[in-house]
């Protein structure tokens, strides 16, 4: 009998281990084309873009892009607010490579938060005229399926680290900033969850 509680419980217990591994790496809720789209212009003020909520989904990380990987020339304070404009979440990503690369963008972690259904989300960070950091307008980019890009935002000159509300003339941008989030869960993952769970249900059955 002990020989085939330790065979259920180690495929249990090393099924939980891959499963929470997963949720704790978040990947990059937008990526863009490079080669396409311009640079706006570097200036002491928040900027970042607006995007709607379509499906709940947790956030993991704020970063700022970074054009060829070789380091952010200043370190920028990036934020998320809700619709209502209130700070859920904000970190001091460092300049140079402290940061580690989460595909595009040098990203800190944050401590995991959900962001559920909504209109009017706000990723913002604060800029400066100092800044030799590529800020993207313009990509071709492509966004999470859990959310909608909304427009590119900025705010007043010399503000500092707020929300930025106003509106570019730009299609895409500003990147700049963005987040990272937990994965949608592919499927062998709900499959390799669903028998876990069945396991652990077996096995506590037996040994009632």
């Amino acid at each position: 009998m002990r020989s085939q509680r330790i065979c259920w419980v180690a495929p249990c217990a090393a099924a939980s281990f891959l499963l929470a591994g997963a949720a704790a790496h978040g990947h990059p809720v937008l990526s863009f084309n490079e080669a396409t789209g311009g640079n706006a212009t570097n200036q002491n003020q928040s900027v970042g873009w607006q995007f709607n909520v379509v499906s709940p989904l947790t956030v993991t990380g704020l970063g700022w892009f970074d054009q060829g990987a070789n380091g952010l020339s200043v370190s920028h304070t990036v934020g998320i607010w809700n619709p209502s404009g209130t700070l859920l979440s904000s970190v001091v990503v460092p300049a140079g490579v402290a940061a580690p690369l989460d595909g595009q963008y040098r990203t800190s972690a944050v401590a995991p938060f959900t962001l559920p259904v909504g209109t009017g989300y706000i990723v913002g960070g604060q800029n400066f005229s100092t800044s030799t950091d590529r800020l993207a307008s313009n990509v071709s980019h492509t966004v999470d399926s859990r959310i909608s890009y909304v427009d590119a935002t900025f705010s007043n000159l010399n503000s500092g680290f707020v929300r930025p509300t106003q509106f570019s003339v730009a299609f895409t941008g500003f990147y700049g900033p963005s987040f990272s989030v937990v994965p949608v869960p592919e499927p062998s993952s709900i499959t390799l969850a669903f028998l876990a769970a069945t396991a652990m249900a077996w096995f506590a059955q037996r040994h009632r």
